[in-house]
């Protein structure tokens, strides 16, 4: 009887202390990791492309184009590094482009980014890095 029991808390203090997300099969171990989570994008079959269409969205409609002098519209490329924290904030550490003009606009849409899940690997929260090219 004692070493039914031993057994049974045995298995279920290794059932509650396993890791969510982790895999493991012989010397090799798997660790999922959760991309984080655009507010609206919880019940999608897709996070990231969720992720892609709702930031593509704030671009739409929260970018403003910069003018020339003469009154054109600066367009250009532009590289977005940026990385969402272990809090879901999305924090922005770099953003090149030969156009000065299209880099204040970019810094002031980013401001819109919103608070997000963060992203988890082994059930932890973690901070993820993206690099986002765009066309302007």
């Amino acid at each position: 009887m004692k070493n039914l029991l031993l057994s049974i808390c045995l298995l279920v203090s290794f059932i509650s202390c396993g890791q969510e997300h982790v895999k493991t099969e012989g010397n090799t171990v798997t660790v999922k990791e959760i991309a984080p989570l655009w507010p609206g994008c919880e019940s999608a079959t897709d996070h990231e492309d969720c992720f892609s269409k709702k930031f593509l969205e704030l671009v739409k409609t929260t970018y403003k184009y910069p003018r020339k002098e003469n009154g054109d519209f600066v367009r250009g490329k532009a590289t977005i590094k940026m990385h969402i924290d272990e809090e879901g904030v999305a924090k922005i550490d770099t953003i090149e482009t030969e156009e000065p003009k299209i880099k204040v606009a970019l810094e002031k849409m980013l401001k819109e980014l919103p608070k997000m899940t963060p992203g988890k690997r082994a059930g932890k929260s973690i901070s993820i890095k993206y690099t986002i090219p765009v066309q302007l």
